[in-house]
């Protein structure tokens, strides 16, 4: 295999530390900026690595247009490999586009890993992110809680609350279960982005008999079928 790829590189006139080079610039490119170890199966049976990373795609004069991800590895003792990706087996972050005939990209984005908890039943860890978006206007904000989901290894999303422009979050720990204390202006339906119906709310999310439970009812629950 070695030599065959030899001799295309030099029936194209490349030398073989042209490829070396180029590997290394792409992986210059993915920046890590935020990285945690989570026990989604449990204490004792292994780590998942989550990280945030990004990558520059351009610039205008002013700024610097970036592509985040959130990436999930599953632990070597379950044959490691990708568990979870946004963009990619997740729409949780969008890709990043340039725009036609300008030097923009858009969404503008940012993502986080703020923590993980004992949110269902259980030993298993759930993990918290926040992923923010924007294009013209003051953008959304999806907090969302990452977790084992069928029998493969994979993780995914349990559940997700959206909001525009902005949404806080708080991991709270409780003897029956944590709880998330979300924070953000609240819109009744059909209000301007503008003009929040309550400029601050909080609102706390649990998991309790079978099922997530928002109080008060502010923000926007999007469950797993539709993500």
């Amino acid at each position: 295999m070695k030599l065959r790829l030899l001799v295309a590189l030099s029936l194209l006139g490349l030398a073989p530390s042209s490829i070396v080079l180029a590997a290394a610039t792409n992986a210059a490119a993915r920046q890590t900026v935020a990285s945690r170890r989570v026990d989604f199966a449990g204490p004792g049976r292994g780590t998942w690595l989550a990280r945030v990373t990004t990558e520059r795609l351009g610039r205008d004069a002013s700024r610097s247009f970036d592509q985040w991800r959130i990436e999930i590895e599953r632990p070597q003792r379950l044959g490691g490999g990708s568990a979870y990706r946004t963009p990619g087996t997740d729409t949780l972050l969008d890709r990043v586009v340039k725009a036609s005939g300008a030097n923009l990209w858009f969404p503008n984005q940012e993502a986080q890993l703020l923590g993980d908890g004992r949110f269902l039943p259980g030993e298993r860890r759930e993990l918290v992110v926040r992923a923010y978006q924007s294009g013209a206007d003051c953008g959304s904000v999806t907090v969302a809680l990452l977790g084992l989901r069928g029998k493969a290894g994979n993780v995914g999303r349990l559940v997700s609350v959206e909001n525009g422009c902005s949404l806080d979050v708080k991991i709270l720990r409780g003897a029956k279960g944590d709880e998330l204390l979300l924070s953000g202006p609240y819109y009744a339906e059909n209000a301007a982005l503008c003009c929040p119906t309550k400029a601050h709310a909080e609102a706390r999310l649990s998991y309790r008999g079978g099922r997530w439970i928002e109080r008060p009812q502010l923000f926007k629950i999007v469950p797993p079928a539709v993500q």
